[in-house]
């Protein structure tokens, strides 16, 4: 029998791959931003990959470092992160491995949905850019209600979308803080997304599960 009656996934490096957006993101600021040309592409990009923090930052402070970095661009801190939230959205594209699977439990009826930080339009941009939209039960951005994770009231408000209890319902999300431990915090059991990464460093309790793809959870949700 499955473990679990229901599931919940964070988005951004869970069920899309954030990473690569980023990525295609910074070459593109690259190409369109001449004052950066004087250090080579690669270096330039490492360093604002290293800056980025995976997404877990203040992007005042991201585009202060880039302009202080490249004094020579001429937009303002506010225009690039105005810039930033289109632009990373446009870079999004579906993971079709990752949508399989979600196609699988939407067949087996199986309830789910997924709770995404971030900035609202950029966030349901990226849902539309990802497929998700014909697939998701539900999508909550917390942000729309004045909220992020880790609040508890989060994970509560997404249990209670699934119709299940929150003992039951599995959330599977990349980051230790946000995700593992704002679903603890309820009692939910976890699955941590590596995302590259090789170990658990987020301290105890552990996730319930590390995986590298959201496919090898399927038999712990279907029949």
């Amino acid at each position: 029998m499955p473990r679990y009656a229901a599931v919940v996934f964070d988005m951004d490096d869970t069920v899309i791959s954030r990473a690569d957006a980023f990525q295609r993101y910074l070459e593109r600021f690259y190409r369109e931003h001449e004052a950066l040309h004087g250090t080579p592409i690669q270096p330039a990009l490492d360093l604002m990959t290293q800056w980025d923090c995976r997404g877990d930052n203040d992007k005042i402070e991201y585009f202060g470092k880039v302009k202080a970095e490249w004094p020579g661009l001429e937009e303002t801190i506010d225009v690039l992160i105005d810039q930033f939230w289109g632009l990373l959205a446009e870079e999004v594209e579906p993971d079709h491995s990752s949508n399989e699977v979600l196609g699988q439990l939407n067949q087996a009826g199986v309830p789910w949905g997924i709770v995404t930080n971030g900035q609202s339009k950029m966030q349901r941009r990226k849902t539309v850019r990802a497929g998700l939209i014909p697939l998701a039960p539900f999508i909550l951005v917390p942000s729309e209600f004045g909220d992020q994770k880790p609040s508890p009231a989060v994970f509560i408000k997404a249990v209670e979308e699934t119709g299940s209890f929150a003992s039951e319902t599995l959330f599977v999300g990349d980051n230790p803080v946000t995700d593992i431990r704002g679903a603890q915090s309820i009692g939910m059991p976890t699955a941590w997304m590596k995302a590259g990464r090789t170990e658990w460093d987020g301290g105890t309790p552990e996730p319930d599960h590390q995986i590298d793809h959201i496919r090898e959870l399927l038999p712990f949700l279907i029949k």
